[in-house]
């Protein structure tokens, strides 16, 4: 256990550096140094690689995860497991080269009105989603050798680190945007020569023919099915998350698009809270789950969904109270501040979708495992339909209508089902506890007088109303003691500088 807990401890720091990185870049350096439509550009082809590569990748990742326990064994090289792990996604990536260059001519027509820049550069999209696909399946294969530290920095600290970079580089005149776009490309495919340098440093790089006594055709089959099975989870989750803002580039432009990107950027960071404490509920959820505890299943879950709203809602309040400062604050913020609107209806169902707990965990962890892709694909399909109706009428804001009656369905739908299989709900007396706090101190901010917005201005008074607001959020949730944790930790601290 001590590696695990080593590895833990430094991919949870690699995870947080990288947040601080990520969000000076999306805030500041993007907005600073690119044109609204070259911001909205270089994110449509990051993110429609992921989206891409969630399906070329065939399941890879997910097969390394279910049946690598069967080829472990170091002395005969993991049976040759490697080699399987790489030739499959290639395949893939092939098959998914060929049909997006059978495609293109539908991709021009789709753009060609409103966003014509992004077909000069959407064919970077093919060796960008390859690297992607290798990325997470080599991840895959070092978190099956007890290794995620290091692969963790590469995706979260290196790859960022370096688009920062090149934007400033950018930015200072020493790349054109052309240039900057292929080395971030290159960026993406030196991250695989690392990992590879990594796992032959590990001394875990075994190029040799699969065991045909391990691997043998109706385990290949399982395998594939397993893995095209879990593929559609991941081809619904990444629809989910990033199918409206590429239609609304080829429905509104570029322009559109990048407002309602950083919209959704500023709403998203909601959810890093619930991230960090989803992760440390799961080992013990699972194994409720296994021993049929469900009492137990019930009082994590409402444990973790008061938490998770305690944690995400001040967020939101910390966000909507100083939306307009914030805007005023990004580089171009005149034009970013047309998706205020946006940030809220996305910020809002966030709020709710963290409040209802671990409910995508427990479906994921049962023997209802298929229910959460089933989940998944249907708000996949529905989302789709919706932006596909209300983008072209209304924007960027029918987008973020869209999304968030889609992503509210489905919270609303994976808290139903677990009720009705498990008898567990998320919510308490606590939640109208904290949800009456939280409006009682966004009422407080309106006592706040208006003033005249300069950077010095803004800035001061975004600290102001943040520290009031925390200081009061955190009393009135210890004082009436919401959350025994929350409760716990204040004691902990109280006794240690006591002392």
């Amino acid at each position: 256990m001590g590696i695990v807990v080593r590895q833990s401890l430094k991919a949870g720091l690699g995870s947080y550096i990288g947040v601080g990185i990520g969000i000076v870049n999306q805030m500041y350096v993007s907005t600073k140094f690119l044109s609204v439509e070259q911001y909205a550009l270089s994110r449509l082809l990051f993110e429609n690689s992921l989206l891409f590569a969630a399906f070329a990748h065939l399941g890879t990742p997910f097969i390394a995860d279910k049946f690598f326990s069967l080829f472990r064994n170091d002395e005969e090289e993991h049976h040759g497991i490697l080699a399987f792990l790489l030739l499959l996604p290639f395949i893939g990536a092939v098959i998914f080269g060929i049909i997006y260059l059978v495609f293109t001519p539908a991709i021009h027509a789709y753009f060609a009105e409103e966003s014509p820049m992004f077909l000069k550069y959407h064919f970077l999209v093919i060796p960008l989603t390859t690297f992607w696909i290798y990325i997470s399946v080599l991840e895959a294969y070092c978190r099956n050798n007890s290794r995620i530290a290091v692969p963790n920095f590469i995706r979260e600290v290196y790859l960022k680190l370096a688009n920062v970079l090149l934007i400033l580089m950018f930015g200072l005149g020493w790349l054109s945007f052309e240039a900057m776009l292929y080395l971030v490309v290159a960026s993406y495919g030196l991250a695989v020569v690392i990992f590879l340098g990594y796992i032959k440093q590990l001394g875990r790089l075994y190029f040799r023919f699969p065991d045909k006594k391990i691997l043998t055709r109706s385990l290949i089959i399982q395998m594939l099915g397993y893995g095209g099975f879990t593929l559609l989870g991941g081809v619904g989750v990444n629809l989910m998350l990033f199918i409206d803002r590429t239609m609304v580039a080829g429905k509104k432009g570029l322009v559109s698009a990048g407002i309602f990107i950083i919209a959704s950027y500023i709403a998203g960071i909601i959810e890093i809270p619930k991230k960090a404490i989803a992760q440390i509920s799961i080992p013990l959820l699972a194994a409720s789950l296994v021993k049929g505890d469900y009492d137990h299943v019930r009082t994590m879950n409402q444990k973790s969904a008061l938490n998770q709203l305690i944690a995400g809602g001040v967020v939101f309040l910390l966000i909507w109270a100083s939306i307009d400062d914030i805007f005023f604050l990004i580089p171009k913020g005149s034009t970013y501040g047309e998706g205020k609107y946006v940030v809220l209806f996305l910020a809002l169902v966030k709020v709710f979708d963290i409040a209802t707990g671990l409910n995508t965990e427990i479906i994921m962890y049962s023997k209802f495992f298929r229910f959460a892709t089933l989940f998944i694909v249907a708000s996949a399909i529905l989302g789709f339909l919706l932006n596909l109706w209300l983008i072209p009428i209304h924007g960027f804001v029918g987008a973020a209508i869209a999304t968030a009656f889609t992503t509210l369905v489905y919270s609303i739908a994976r808290m139903t089902f677990v009720w009705w299989k498990f008898g567990v709900l998320p919510f308490t007396n606590k939640t109208l506890q904290v949800t009456l706090i939280l409006a009682f101190l966004y009422a407080i901010t309106f006592l706040i007088p208006d003033y005249t917005r300069t950077i010095i201005s803004a800035m001061l008074m975004m600290a102001l109303r943040s520290i009031i607001i925390i200081l009061l959020f955190i009393l009135l949730i210890v004082r009436f003691k919401i959350s025994e944790e929350i409760n716990d930790l204040v004691l902990g601290l109280q006794r240690r500088f006591l002392k």
